[in-house]
């Protein structure tokens, strides 16, 4: 029964391997960071907040957290530099004519059952705020824009401002927007 110095040690007793990482999957942090607010984990709802980061927030969230910072208890993690309302910019998004907002609000966070609409799209290019593209908003108007659209557009003011002065100057004065 052992001790008795004929018990052979086989390998896994000797030798301790290096535990396997687990990998996360890239489509529930895309999911997480693209949908969800970062500080609250609830789905983002518009008036939405940006910080230098890149993170999104539900702007009441925030004022939440700046009112009382014990009421998220990792918000000392995920945002330790917000400490006021200024540290953000409000966007301006498109609303995605194709999104299901009920699809959204039904889905479980981290159900890779279908593919998720984006609720909101780039105004110029039509592409969808879903994290499989980058994002770029103003910081002087919090217009939000694919990247590349401001890259193939070599317009340093805001798109919408710059289709504005394009009209025609009879044109009216309502812009219908994308």
């Amino acid at each position: 029964m052992g001790n008795d110095g004929g018990s052979i040690p086989r390998r896994i007793e000797l030798v301790k391997e290096k535990q396997k990482q687990v990998k996360q999957n890239p489509n529930l942090q895309r999911e997480a960071a693209w949908f969800h607010c970062a500080l609250s984990k609830r789905l983002l709802e518009q008036p939405i907040v940006a910080d230098r980061m890149g993170k999104l927030y539900n702007q009441d969230v925030v004022i939440e957290y700046l009112l009382d910072p014990s009421a998220y208890g990792d918000a000392d993690k995920i945002c330790p530099y917000l400490t006021s309302l200024k540290d953000t910019i409000k966007l301006q998004l498109t609303n995605n004519p194709a999104s299901d907002a009920d699809a959204i609000k039904s889905s479980v966070m981290g159900s890779l059952e279908k593919e998720l609409k984006s609720k909101f799209i780039c105004p110029v290019s039509m592409k969808e705020m879903n994290g499989k593209h980058r994002f770029v908003a103003l910081a002087s108007c919090g217009c939000v824009f694919a990247e590349q659209t401001l890259k193939e557009v070599s317009q340093t003011d805001c798109l919408m401002v710059w289709i504005w002065k394009q009209l025609p100057q009879g044109a009216s004065t309502h812009i219908v927007i994308f």
